[in-house]
C-alpha cells in the first residue's frame, strides 16, 4: 500500500529542531529500504509530509514509531492509505505493481 502521512508539530519549533538530525537520519533509513518514496516539509509550516510504501497499517506504524518526532513527542501523524489503480508510466512499478501504467 502507498501512505501519505501528515505530520504535524505538536510542540514549538525550538523544540521540534532538536530532533531534527535523527528525523532526517530516520528518513534516511527508510529512504534506503525502499519505504519512503520522498518527504518534505510542508509548505505552509506546522509539519511534514511523508508518501511512503508499506505492506500495511501494522508495518507503517511500527516504522513511525522509530521517527524520533514521533518517539519524542515533537509531532504526530496521520495516514491516508490507498492501493494505487493507475500510475505514470515513469513511476517505479515496484511501489505499486497492480497498478495499470499510464503515458
Amino acid at each position: 500500500m502507498i501512505f501519505a502521512i501528515v505530520l504535524t508539530y505538536t510542540r514549538p519549533i525550538e523544540e521540534v529542531q532538536r530532533h531534527l538530525d535523527p528525523h532526517k537520519a530516520w528518513l534516511a533509513a527508510q529512504l534506503k529500504q525502499g519505504r519512503v518514496i520522498c518527504a518534505g516539509p510542508l509548505a505552509a509550516g506546522g509539519g511534514g509530509l511523508i508518501l511512503a510504501s508499506c505492506v500495511d497499517e501494522a508495518e507503517l506504524h511500527a516504522m513511525m514509531a522509530l521517527d524520533a518526532f514521533i518517539s519524542q513527542g515533537v509531532a504526530s501523524y496521520q495516514a491516508h492509505g490507498c492501493t494505487p489503480a493507475l500510475a505514470a508510466a515513469g513511476f517505479p512499478a515496484h511501489w505499486v505493481p497492480q497498478a495499470t501504467f499510464i503515458g
